[in-house]
């Protein structure tokens, strides 16, 4: 009985220290690694966004509604963050897509956010649009485990 019970506190014991150091030694610096290069897109995201406020074009934006990360989703080490914004003139779903995706990929490079091979880093995933607001994931293909995550996505359209 009583090796028993030394049993079932040593599991416990180990099971706590292994939370604990799984928190400070992988959660807290995946976490701090993303707000890191969150910034780094949403600053990106934001000057293209600038550019597409102008009414003479054909896609027309406001102000980022919301950003967020989609982690929870995906899976750690995958970065990919979605944005919302108002959406005030667009050509059609497909055509907005794809305006949006060029502007942000000049904005990229103008930028110098490239892969080594010479390609933008930053990637237009997904976008939809609902009652005149605008949503899009942007993926930065910086690591293996997001290209992974866009190299499937391409296998299932």
């Amino acid at each position: 009985m009583k090796t028993g019970i030394e049993l079932v506190l040593g599991l416990l014991i180990a099971l706590v220290i292994y939370n604990v150091l799984h928190h400070f030694l992988v959660t807290l610096p995946n976490k701090r690694h993303q707000r890191q290069v969150r910034a780094l897109v949403d600053q990106e995201v934001n000057k293209t966004l600038t550019t597409l406020q102008n009414p003479t074009g054909q896609l027309v934006v406001g102000e980022l509604v919301r950003a967020k990360v989609l982690d929870e989703v995906w899976g750690r080490g995958i970065m990919v963050f979605e944005y919302r914004c108002a959406l005030q003139q667009y050509p059609g779903e497909v055509k907005t897509t794809q305006l949006l995706a060029d502007a942000l990929e000049r904005q990229a490079r103008a930028d110098g956010y490239v892969t080594p091979g010479g390609r933008s880093r930053l990637l237009v995933t997904d976008c939809w649009i609902n009652q005149d607001q605008l949503s899009f994931d942007v993926a930065d293909l910086a690591n293996r485990a997001t290209q992974e995550y866009v190299t499937d996505l391409h296998r299932l359209d």
